[in-house]
C-alpha cells in the first residue's frame, strides 16, 4: 500500500460514511442474520468459533450466524469499502493499529454505554483498550493480544558458561559477549538476532527510559522521539543491536530472512519472539525447539523488565448495521473468560484480561508473555499511526539508528512527520 493511501482511504470512508447516515445514524430494520469478518490466524480460523455462536444462539435462536474469514492483506482498503456500504459486516475484527483509524471514521458504533457490561473490562491489557478509545469513548472491544519474549537455546547456554537470564539489559549483552566468543566458527553467527527494522523490540528500549511516542492534549498529538528518554533509550537500542546480532541484520525484518529458520539452524542462541513462534520452530528443528527455554525482556534494573507494546486485534459493531444489540451480545461472549481461555489454550494467543489465562496446560511462553503484557505502554490512538504502519516508517526509522544515524537529527526528523501524520485526520467523528 503507498504511503498516503491510509490517509485517504480514511477520508473517502468518512465521506461515504456520511452520506449513508444523512444527517444522523442510519435506521434500518433488525434482520435475523449476523455477518462477522475475522481474520485469518485468530479464534475466527478455528473451530472454536463454533462455540461463541452456540451460546450465542441459546439467546437468539433464530438468528444465522455466518463468519467469514479475511486476510491481512489488503484488508484496510475492504474494511474501509464494506463499512461505508449499506450493507456492510455486522461485526469485524481489526489489528489493534487500524483501530483508531475506523473509530475516527465514524465507521464504528459506539459502545461506551456498554462497557460495564463486557467482562472485566475495567482490566482489559492497555494495548488493546487504547486503540479501542478515541476521544475518550469506546468504539471496539480487545479480542486478544501478543507480547514477546525471549527465546534462548539452553545448550547454547551453557556452553558458554551462562547459567541463569540476565537480569538486565548490561548483562544480556555481556552475555551477547560470552556466546559470539563460543561459536566464532559458526559463520554470520548471532548471540541474540535481532533485526534492525524490529521496532517492537526496539520502542520498549525507550519506554524504559520513561520515554513515550507521542502525547496528547486536547486530541492534537505531538511525537516526543527528541526527548532525552527516547534518545538514550535509542543509544541503548544501538549498542545492543549492534553487539548482540550479525551485522547483515541492521537492515533487515523478521521475516526477511525468517528468523525462526535462523534458531531452527542454530545461527542464533536467542530470539524475540511471539507466543506461537517456538511452534514454527518445532516444525522447522524439533530439537532445537527441545532445548529453549523462556525468559522476559530484562530492564536497565534488576527487576524492572522493558515495558512492552502489546500487539493483536480488536472487534467492533459496524456504525451502518440494523444489528446492533444482538451484535453486542455476541460481542460479550467471544470477550468473556470462558472463550477467552479456551482461545488462550487451542491458539495460543493471549486473552484480553491477564487473569482469564489458565492456570494449567499452559505453554511456558505463553505464561510469561501474560506476565510482560501487564508492563506495558499503548500505541497512540490516532489513525495516523495506521500511516506510519503501512510506510513501514518505524522500521526504517530503528533501522537507520541501527546503522549509526546521528540520534538527535533522526528523531527531530521523526517527531515533524510522525506529528504531521498523527494529526492528519483527527476529529473526523
Amino acid at each position: 500500500m503507498k504511503p498516503w493511501k491510509s490517509l485517504a482511504l480514511l477520508a473517502v470512508l468518512s465521506l461515504s460514511l456520511a452520506a449513508c447516515g444523512g444527517s444522523g445514524p442510519r435506521k434500518a430494520a433488525p434482520t435475523n442474520k449476523l455477518t462477522v469478518w475475522m481474520m485469518t490466524g485468530g479464534p475466527g480460523d478455528n473451530k472454536i468459533i463454533g462455540d461463541v455462536t452456540k451460546q450465542f444462539n441459546e439467546k437468539h435462536p433464530d438468528v444465522k450466524v455466518t463468519v467469514e474469514v479475511q486476510q491481512w492483506d489488503n484488508i484496510v482498503t475492504k474494511l474501509t469499502t464494506a463499512l461505508a456500504s449499506d450493507n456492510p459486516p455486522d461485526i469485524v475484527e481489526m489489528g489493534n493499529t487500524q483501530t483508531p483509524m475506523l473509530t475516527a471514521s465514524g465507521a464504528l458504533a459506539e459502545l461506551t454505554d456498554k462497557k460495564g457490561e463486557f467482562e472485566s473490562s475495567g482490566q482489559w491489557l492497555a494495548g488493546l483498550a487504547g486503540p479501542s478509545t478515541y476521544q475518550d469513548k469506546l468504539y471496539a472491544t480487545p479480542l486478544y493480544g501478543g507480547t514477546k519474549v525471549v527465546m534462548y537455546s539452553k545448550k547454547m547456554f551453557a556452553a558458554a558458561g551462562i547459567d541463569k537470564p540476565p537480569a538486565t539489559v548490561g548483562d544480556l549483552i555481556a552475555d551477547c559477549g560470552k556466546l559470539a566468543k563460543t561459536h566464532t566458527s559458526t559463520p554470520n553467527f548471532s548471540a541474540f538476532y535481532m533485526p534492525g527494522q524490529y521496532w517492537f523490540a526496539g520502542m520498549p528500549f525507550l519506554f524504559g527510559k520513561g520515554g513515550t511516542i507521542a502525547t496528547d492534549t486536547d486530541n492534537k498529538w505531538t511525537a516526543q522521539m527528541s526527548s532525552a528518554e527516547n534518545q538514550a533509550g535509542l543509544a541503548e537500542w544501538k549498542k545492543f543491536q549492534n553487539g548482540c546480532s550479525t551485522p547483515s541484520s541492521i537492515g533487515a525484518n523478521t521475516d526477511s530472512p525468517d528468523q525462526d529458520q535462523i534458531f531452527a539452524d542454530q545461527k542464533a542462541a536467542m530470539i524475540y519472539v511471539k507466543a506461537w513462534e517456538p511452534g514454527a520452530v518445532a516444525e522447522k528443528n524439533a530439537k532445537a525447539a527441545a532445548d529453549a527455554g523462556y525468559f522476559i525482556m530484562p530492564g536497565y534494573e534488576p527487576g524492572k523488565p522493558l515495558p512492552v507494546i502489546v500487539a493483536g486485534s480488536t472487534i467492533g459493531i459496524a456504525q451502518n448495521s440494523p444489528n446492533k444489540d444482538m451484535a453486542v451480545d455476541w460481542l460479550k461472549i467471544i470477550t468473556g473468560k470462558a472463550f477467552q481461555q479456551t482461545m488462550t489454550r487451542t491458539i495460543h494467543q493471549l486473552p484480553v484480561v491477564a487473569a482469564f489465562l489458565p492456570t494449567g496446560n499452559v505453554p511456558e511462553v505463553l505464561k510469561l508473555g501474560a506476565q510482560a503484557a501487564t508492563v506495558s505502554q499503548a500505541l497512540p490512538s490516532t489513525p495516523g499511526e495506521a500511516t506510519l504502519e503501512t510506510e513501514s516508517y518505524n522500521e526504517q526509522f530503528f533501522s537507520k539508528i541501527a546503522k549509526g544515524a546521528d540520534i538527535a537529527a533522526a528523531a527531530k526528523d521523526y517527531d515533524k512527520h510522525a506529528t504531521e501524520a498523527f494529526n492528519a485526520q483527527s476529529g473526523q467523528r
